[in-house]
């Protein structure tokens, strides 16, 4: 059933043709809809000029809808969740807004800003919607096609298209909505969306709707029970993946891949933190998918790096420069191979049923039924067990390695990227004085790892580029791979000099 103000909502978005579709598609009739109309819907959102509401995760509207105002407040339950606390209400007029709530805390806190209060975004919108039967669900589906709006407090709106159809619990189980939600994307060019329309009209004035942005930290309490720490984690590493697709998808930043691995290389490690407490089958499918998904985005990334970076760096001297001119160009071609298996793996509705599997789990969290008694443990009793055990696991790494050659150390820093997830996962219960140290150690070792693992991975490419091309392009590889070993050999000398100090150190949860 719907609990009472809770939204529970997933949101697709899409090409304006494609979502315009709908409506008239045979996915929707084969669903057997009642009736759907169209109506015009106007949307002013308002905050304070440093944003008082959003810091504390509100967001204010007054909708214009069949001649009557509607005021709405939400608060999102998670980071990128799909369920939403909302409290609505009709008001008589705009001298009746803001309206109260009924909630004291979210009353007293639009008091407190009223006097500053002044539009920041407006959204309109031709809507249609239906309701429809599905499984034990009464869902609303609705489609939304207009504009966003945006005002950075300089000069006219900042605008962009909305283009978005959505499934919203009526009455029901929110399972449902996740079911629905596959077959729409396997029947629809959609993709999965975590942002608001406030969010991405308030995008426009900032980062811009391709911005990749720094990924949102998760900030737990210590009486934070780990089931909840990980379904919050699950719920941002989703969002998070969600929100990189148009920067990879629509404009192939060389950033959006980066980080797409990296949310993905966070769903296995975070999976891997809590198997031994929660061995469950759906959360390990879900990290082994991502993990194909990442080495699938791999090439984009190493090639990215050799073109942005590697080769930059080869061709100040000007040394072998028809070599080098040999192996831009077939460096280049490599690139937009790799990139066109990238975006085709993303743009896949496999994709879009990952993270629909994803957010479910985050959302409804089936998994629960399998965790173990310590993950209804507060945080400050399951994390430094957690964090003992991967500790632990990087010390006897640490003892096993081969020294004698750069390739040596790639356990090492598979170990210490394994031991810094959950540290940073769990770095709000632990006050920073405690932990900084520690942690600036542990950063400083993987800079140097990675150092040593860009060189392996740049002689590969360099390699790989001058197959084939003659002479000219193996001097110009051999020099890449030249200098690039001399990095890696100072990066190896620096991890020798660093180690002992880290090794030496008491970790901060054991303190």
């Amino acid at each position: 059933m719907k609990l009472d103000n809770i939204e529970f909502e997933l949101k697709f978005s899409g090409p304006s043709p494609a979502i315009a579709a709908l409506p008239q598609s045979r996915f929707l009739r084969a669903m057997g809809p009642g009736a759907g109309r169209w109506e015009r819907l106007a949307s002013t959102y308002y905050d304070t000029a440093d944003r008082a509401l959003e810091r504390r995760g509100l967001s204010l509207r007054l909708r214009e809808e069949a001649g009557t105002l509607v005021q709405a407040v939400k608060r999102p339950n998670g980071v990128g969740a799909v369920a939403r606390t909302e409290f609505e209400s009709e008001i008589a007029s705009e001298t009746a807004f803001p309206a109260k709530t009924g909630d004291a805390d979210i009353d007293k806190l639009i008091a407190e800003h009223n006097g500053a209060l002044r539009p920041v975004a407006r959204t309109t919108v031709d809507r249609w919607a239906s309701v429809l039967g599905y499984g034990a669900s009464k869902i609303e589906f609705a489609v939304d096609l207009g504009l966003a709006q945006s005002w950075n407090g300089n000069g006219p709106a900042i605008e962009t298209p909305l283009a978005e159809a959505e499934l919203e619990l009526v009455d029901g189980d929110p399972r449902d909505i996740f079911e629905l939600g596959r077959l729409l994307a396997d029947n629809a060019p959609v993709r999965l969306s975590a942002r608001t329309k406030l969010e991405t009209a308030l995008l426009l004035a900032r980062d811009g709707l391709y911005g990749i942005g720094k990924e949102e930290r998760l900030t737990v309490a210590p009486e934070t029970t780990a089931a909840d720490a990980l379904q919050q984690t699950l719920g941002a590493i989703a969002a998070r993946l969600a929100n990189l697709q148009p920067a990879m998808l629509d404009t192939r930043k060389a950033e959006g891949v980066h980080q797409m691995r990296v949310a993905l290389r966070r769903l296995q490690a975070v999976e891997r933190i809590f198997r031994p407490y929660c061995d469950a089958p759906a959360l390990r499918d879900l990290a082994g998918r991502g993990r194909l998904l990442r080495k699938i985005l791999g090439p984009a990334r190493d090639w990215d790096v050799f073109l942005g970076e590697t080769l930059p760096e080869a061709t100040r001297n000007e040394y072998a420069q028809e070599g080098m001119r040999r192996l831009k160009i077939r460096a280049e071609a490599a690139r937009a191979e790799a990139w066109a298996q990238a975006v085709a793996a993303v743009a896949d509705p496999a994709f879009t049923g990952f993270l629909i599997d994803l957010t479910e789990a985050a959302t409804v969290a089936a998994w629960r039924k399998e965790a173990g008694k310590a993950l209804g443990a507060p945080l400050s009793d399951f994390a430094p067990r957690a964090l003992n055990r991967a500790y632990k696991r990087m010390r006897k790494t640490a003892r096993k390695i081969d020294r004698s050659h750069p390739a040596g150390y790639h356990p090492l820093r598979i170990a210490l990227k394994k031991l810094r997830y959950p540290v940073q996962m769990f770095r709000s219960i632990y006050a920073k004085e405690e932990r900084k140290d520690f942690m600036a150690a542990l950063a400083g070792l993987q800079e140097d790892f990675g150092a040593v693992n860009d060189a392996v991975i740049a002689e590969t490419l360099a390699n790989a580029a001058a197959a084939g091309e003659g002479k000219e392009a193996a001097r110009g590889a051999g020099f890449i791979s030249g200098y690039r070993a001399a990095q890696a050999a100072e990066a190896t000398r620096k991890v020798d000099r660093d180690w002992p100090a880290f090794e030496a150190m008491t970790p901060f949860w054991r303190n």
